[in-house]
């Protein structure tokens, strides 16, 4: 009778720590802080509310994490880049100028990211803004990262290229990419040269 009563409470002792691996487990440190520990190896602190969750880098798992850099390319520079590729087409004087006619005179930026962050399987939707002056956005867009395309550098795609066709007011613009399913955002200042 003794053995059957031990032998049921170890099961019962197994099964409960099989359970605990299935749900989230809540714990103290040595510091005495209070901790919940995911099932999936992360890991925050525990503040009896459900929106407050840890953001520092390290809990954030490294497939999750999508680094998304801004470049401007100038008026001007896109202009002499028009005419130099056009000269070495061997165009004439009128096909340039027809050509520089299209250039947006606000200059380019370019959403770029590494193209190995980019995953096949797990498409992210991002909001794109610019921000010339005042609070209201010059430019919105939601784009798929799966829609990237190569840029001219090697390893890096670009998410969304935004034609800016007036000259920005500002001298630093601002870019906000935001997660379409989350509260995640990103700012970056752009310093117009």
């Amino acid at each position: 009778m003794k053995q059957s009563f031990f032998a049921r409470a170890l099961v019962l002792a197994s099964f409960l720590a099989v359970a605990s691996f299935a749900e989230d487990i809540v714990a103290t440190t040595s510091n005495g802080s209070t901790v919940i520990l995911h099932d999936n190896g992360r890991w925050e602190f525990y503040q009896n509310n459900a929106k407050i969750r840890d953001v520092r880098p390290d809990a954030i798992p490294e497939d999750a994490k999508f680094n998304v850099s801004v470049l401007y390319e100038s008026y001007d520079k896109l202009k002499k880049n028009v005419r130099m590729a056009m000269e070495a087409d061997l165009a004439t004087e009128e096909e340039i100028k027809d050509s520089l006619r299209k250039v947006p005179r606000g200059g380019m930026v370019y959403f770029q990211v590494a193209t190995s962050q980019i995953k096949k399987g797990m498409p992210r939707e991002l909001t794109y803004m610019l921000y010339d002056t005042g609070k209201k956005p010059i430019f919105t867009k939601t784009v798929s990262d799966t829609e990237a395309t190569p840029s001219e550098d090697r390893g890096v795609s670009n998410l969304l290229v935004v034609p800016v066709y007036s000259r920005p007011k500002a001298k630093v613009m601002k870019a906000r990419v935001q997660m379409a399913r989350g509260n995640a955002t990103l700012d970056i200042d752009i310093p117009i040269k």
